[in-house]
């Protein structure tokens, strides 16, 4: 009897020191898990392109006539500034770091709240890194100074924007606004029906009722911060692919699925094209796909074409706005293939294509890029880790913190077993030494590359399925955590 009176008692004990242990582990694991948050880091890479000048033929319609330098070109032979990174916050309490790369040096630093700026200027050829603690939205302009506060202009990125989690669909953003303070820049489209209210940083706000499957273009000022807050899904982009003055810039379209690999695509387009310039949309797979493109106006097909795996097409919509559907993942990018024909300008050599573009690349996911085949061309494969990336077949590693540099123009598959982010750079290569110009572009953080979130979108029109989209998952455990012929609609590997 008294054994088992005895034992009975342990088993009390025992039982109240394992809930005792178990409450603590509670704790604890709580506590590491907010130690880990408030350790959590974005990184932002990026490459201020060196050669910042244009040169112009004194003759469009003459190859032999000279070149001259643009007026308003921006030669600094490597010793001006032409790179401003320009940090918005997000959350209060956000501390930005901003670094050199060629020396890993703290260059400068600042704690911000929301909708603040934070700015760094860099000179050409320069590599830097953004470091926050939490997430914001980070830009490369070309700006060559930190804005006056009655600054009237500014670039116009070319670029769609990530919301307040990462991801490229959302339901609250906070972004930069620029151009010139008079002409439309923004267009934000509607997955699902959507109330709008855009506030100004001086509390300034105007709202929008946005159907599904439909668009509103709109002009923020330069160097004002905007909260964009919707009662559904939507895509922010800036920047008409072809600008005002019929110039080319690149951009990587993110898909409704998220990031850059997807079956879905919104995006401003045009409804005239050169018929003998070298520009436009792109598709590229690694596998066969069949790809459907949409007026977002009309809600009828315009065509449909077919992507050989491991190769691209490209292809010029006349739309003002569509959606691209394929039936299996693509990359879609808008580029100028770096030829300087052309017929609907001053000349018949008077193209220019260039730009610098971002393309976020999910771990262990093959991506299919293009760079232009008649142009200089630059690629920075950053890396925040040690990564190991394959690179058209061939190994290599990426040191923490560096990058891996590509020169070889045409169709790149890449896949690494980390994050990474890609930066491209294209110029025409006639004349020789002719330069790049830009205007600006977000840059995604490598902690964001595959956030998630989910959305519904509805069918455009027969033949355009319901899809149940899922945008990334992995970093939801933390969070926020060708030849290239556009003519013919054929593409070359």
């Amino acid at each position: 009897m008294t054994l088992r009176t005895h034992t009975k008692n342990e088993l009390s004990v025992a039982i109240i020191i394992l809930l005792i242990c178990n409450f603590s582990l509670f704790f604890f694991f709580t506590n590491v898990s907010e130690v880990y948050a408030q350790d959590e880091k974005y990184e932002y890479y990026g490459y201020v392109p060196a050669k910042m000048w244009r040169y112009n033929l004194t003759n469009d319609n003459n190859l032999t006539s000279g070149w001259r330098l643009a007026t308003n070109s921006t030669r600094t032979s490597g010793f001006g500034i032409a790179g401003l990174v320009a940090v918005v916050g997000i959350v209060d309490d956000t501390h930005v770091e901003v670094y050199s790369m060629d020396n890993d040096s703290l260059v400068s630093e600042a704690t911000i709240d929301s909708m603040q700026k934070y700015y760094a200027v860099f000179r050409n050829g320069t590599f830097f890194r953004v470091e926050t603690d939490k997430l914001a939205n980070v830009y490369l302009l070309n700006y060559g100074s930190v804005p006056a506060g009655n600054a009237t202009s500014g670039p116009l990125p070319t670029s769609f924007y990530q919301d307040v989690n990462g991801a490229y669909v959302g339901k609250e953003f906070i972004l930069l606004g620029s151009g010139n303070g008079y002409g439309i820049g923004y267009i934000i489209f509607a997955l699902e029906n959507a109330e709008v209210t855009v506030t100004r940083n001086d509390s300034i706000q105007e709202q929008y009722s946005i159907a599904t499957n439909a668009y509103k273009e709109i002009m923020w000022q330069p160097f004002r911060t905007y909260k964009i807050e919707s009662t559904g899904y939507i895509m922010i982009q800036s920047g008409r692919p072809t600008d005002i003055w019929g110039n080319a810039r690149t951009l990587f379209l993110p898909s409704a699925e998220g990031g850059f690999v997807g079956k879905t695509f919104y995006s401003w387009s045009q409804p005239n094209w050169d018929a003998v310039e070298s520009y436009g949309f792109r598709a590229s797979s690694t596998q066969d796909a069949k790809v459907t493109v949409w007026n977002l106006e009309t809600k009828q097909e315009i065509l449909t074409i077919n992507v050989q795996a491991g190769s691209g097409v490209g292809f010029q919509p006349s739309a003002n706005a569509i959606v691209v559907q394929s039936d299996q993942p693509i990359t879609l990018q808008y580029l100028h293939n770096g030829s300087i024909a052309s017929s609907l300008g001053q000349g018949v050599y008077g193209a220019y294509g260039s730009g610098v573009g971002y393309l976020g690349v999910k771990s262990n996911e093959d991506t299919a890029f293009y760079l232009s085949v008649d142009s200089y061309v630059e690629a920075y494969i950053f890396a925040s880790e040690d990564t190991d990336i394959t690179l058209d077949g061939n190994p290599w590693t990426i040191r923490a913190n560096s990058y891996y540099s590509l020169t070889q123009p045409g169709t790149h598959i890449i896949n690494a077993n980390k994050n990474v982010v890609v930066e491209t750079l294209n110029w025409p290569n006639t004349p020789w030494y002719q330069g790049l110009a830009y205007d600006g572009v977000q840059i995604p953080s490598v902690q964001t590359v595959d956030v998630a979130v989910d959305v519904t979108l509805t069918p455009l029109g027969e033949g355009f399925p319901i899809m149940y989209v899922v945008i990334g998952a992995a970093a939801a455990g933390i969070g926020v955590i060708v030849a290239f012929i556009f003519m013919r609609g054929r593409g070359k590997k």
